[in-house]
């Protein structure tokens, strides 16, 4: 026998080995009842842990500069003849702060749906259309049908005749893992204004919008013991009001906002005191209510930075100045941030921020545009 044939049978036994041996382990596996994909050793959630703990690729939020749009209507007969200060008249104000790309991502379907459903409620596919959609159509406070026409400036606003509807979109916290857009709608309907708050929490790294449901528990137990847990809070305020005591409340409101420290529970007028109401609770003794999902992305997160928008502020019912219909207001250009032209608004946190709990009086007496959740951005 050569040498290469030696080498050939050498080489053709060791393959036969190896198969062997294959087969060998192959029914082993099978007889112990123990079959697994070598290629799935590791748990699902463990997968997606380790995904959250690698992925640290963090780039900083894009926004529109700040566009303020107005639109200006009057009756064309006043309510009483000869009188034209009866005539019913209708502002409307939006303010926004639009996202351009979150996270080095410019596809931002789902947020953007999801803003302007809860701020223009319509289901228009871009901003500027939603806006207009909503700028449109007059907000009298008697149904007028087409008896009125639009003004270019700004007309007096008379108590009971006029009405001023006011939207404003910007960006009100951001973190390593989580984006809040915050929404408040503002209304003077002649007699009294009201205020309400919407948030939109925003996954950044999974681009994806969060609900209400993805960050707390759908389990009444769980909820009933949430009750608790915030009126123990709301007894620790009451502690150090001399009068105007907060009352119980009766359930969980609807509408949350996750800040640096733990959840605002926004309670609304006459739910637990005659204002809207704000109650803080920490995130550690939330824990029990949170799902595993944002249990994992707060176990992951850091970066906690508040937005400074004190520009981002509601307009006074009879403002000193008009603005032209359509036309955003001359405003202080942000410095932009890494001296790029684009307008990258980098948040400042501040120290001083306080959550009592509450808010404080509400400003609807004389409103003058001043927002009453002021106190938030202290």
């Amino acid at each position: 026998m050569t040498k290469r044939n030696l080498i050939i049978v050498i080489i053709l036994l060791s393959v036969i080995d190896l198969v062997a041996a294959a087969w060998y382990m192959s029914r082993r596996i099978e007889a112990s009842g123990k079959s697994q994909n070598l290629f799935e050793q590791r748990d699902s959630t463990d997968v997606v842990a380790m995904a959250d703990t690698v992925t640290n690729a963090h780039q900083d939020d894009v926004f529109d500069k700040l566009q303020h749009n107005a639109y200006y209507f009057i009756a064309n007969t006043p309510s009483i003849p000869g009188d034209n200060s009866s005539r019913y008249t209708s502002i409307k104000h939006v303010k926004v702060r639009w996202p351009k790309s979150i996270n080095g991502d410019e596809e931002l379907t789902e947020l953007n749906k999801e803003l302007i459903g809860k701020a223009f409620g319509n289901s228009q596919s871009s901003m500027k259309d939603a806006r207009y959609v909503y700028l449109k159509e007059p907000n009298f406070n008697k149904p007028m049908g087409d008896d009125y026409k639009k003004l270019s400036s700004a007309p007096t606003i008379v108590p009971v005749y006029g009405n001023v509807s006011q939207v404003l979109v910007y960006p009100y916290m951001t973190s390593q893992r989580l984006l809040v857009m915050e929404i408040d709608k503002v209304e003077y309907n002649g007699r009294s204004t009201s205020e309400d708050n919407y948030f939109i929490h925003y996954d950044r790294q999974r681009q994806r919008v969060l609900s209400r449901l993805d960050i707390l528990l759908a389990d009444v137990g769980k909820e009933n013991d949430l009750v608790k847990v915030i009126n123990k809070k709301i007894d620790d305020l009451n502690k150090g009001r001399s009068q105007g005591q907060l009352q119980h409340a009766l359930n969980v409101p609807a509408e949350v906002c996750c800040s640096k420290k733990g959840i605002i529970f926004q309670y609304k007028h006459g739910t637990i005191a005659d204002r809207p109401v704000e109650v803080m609770i920490d995130y550690k003794k939330l824990e029990p209510f949170f799902t595993d999902e944002f249990k994992q992305m707060l176990e992951h997160n850091e970066g906690y930075w508040l937005y400074d928008e004190d520009d981002m502020k509601a307009e006074p019912i009879n403002p000193a100045k008009s603005v032209k219909t359509e036309s955003a207001p001359r405003v202080k250009k942000s410095k932009s941030y890494y001296g790029s032209k684009k307008q990258y608004f980098k948040p400042r946190y501040r120290s001083k921020r306080r959550y009592s709990g509450a808010t404080h009086r509400s400003g609807y007496r004389n409103y003058s545009g001043k927002r009453h959740w002021s106190h938030r951005r202290r």
